[in-house]
């Protein structure tokens, strides 16, 4: 299926730019990204200075991407064989972990170095826009939460403040942003409030994590008015504890949760 997958992939690229230059690309996925990257960078001297073209690029392979889509991280081929959980297949897989209506993720993690790359970028070496794109990828190709009458409010899971202090930002906020530009909705960034610091959470047994989670958030000073339904943002989804520990709060405080998104499911 993943050779398929990178079959159709190539098979696409190499049909576009045969259309634009009557010229078939053959070989490997290799020989394929250098060829069509040739011809792009060409496009994109020729037509950047009378276009006002920004060049942006595949994250993985460096291919030069013909999208203009702000969104947009990764090149078909590479997008085709990457570990892609968002649609009805990653919604399952998080409901086993935390039991939300609904429920949205990204990817598969530790499954692509490129993607896990991307994650401690964001969260270790302070590039918080790519929270900010990651966010509007996921949004983007998932069924977003029209259905409902009320509009959405996105509550990013809060860091303590002394963590954010030394990070400088909050990723599950920049996370939040992204995705509040493809849903048209309102970000809260200080509905949460983590009260209690401690280590990360990362090794610890689930029922570990259920007990330090009981006690480590509480309703913040700015929460949504109670008749808007609330998606939960959070970078990684591990064992659904911190997801299920936000929700308990705004549940105690008479709000619907709606359900969550993460840009990862561990």
């Amino acid at each position: 299926m993943l050779t398929s997958k990178v079959d159709n992939s190539c098979r696409f690229e190499g049909n576009l730019i045969h259309v634009l230059l009557g010229h078939e690309f053959q070989g490997s996925v290799d020989a394929i990204h250098q060829e069509v990257n040739v011809v792009l960078i060409y496009f994109g001297n020729m037509f950047s200075g009378n276009q006002g073209l920004v060049p942006r690029h595949c994250i993985q392979c460096g291919l030069w991407l013909t999208a203009q889509e702000k969104w947009q991280l990764g090149c078909v081929i590479c997008e085709g064989i990457w570990p892609d959980l968002r649609g009805e297949i990653g919604e399952q897989l998080m409901k086993e972990r935390c039991a939300l209506h609904r429920m949205w993720t990204g990817f598969r993690l530790r499954e692509n170095a490129a993607l896990e790359r991307q994650i401690h970028a964001l969260k270790y070496q302070g590039r918080r826009r790519l929270g900010l794109r990651w966010g509007q990828w996921v949004a983007n190709s998932n069924n977003a939460p029209t259905a409902e009458a009320q509009p959405i409010a996105l509550i990013p899971v809060p860091l303590h403040w002394r963590r954010q202090w030394h990070r400088g930002f909050n990723q599950a906020s920049w996370i939040a942003r992204g995705v509040s530009r493809e849903w048209n909705a309102v970000v809260y960034p200080k509905a949460l409030v983590r009260h209690s610091h401690a280590r990360s959470y990362t090794g610890f047994s689930r029922q570990k994590r259920e007990d330090l989670a009981d006690s480590t958030y509480r309703l913040g000073p700015n929460p949504p008015d109670a008749a808007i339904p609330i998606v939960l943002v959070d970078d990684v989804l591990t064992t659904g504890t911190t997801i299920r520990a936000c929700a308990s709060v705004l549940e105690a405080s008479n709000r619907e949760v709606l359900g969550a998104l993460t840009l990862a499911l561990a």
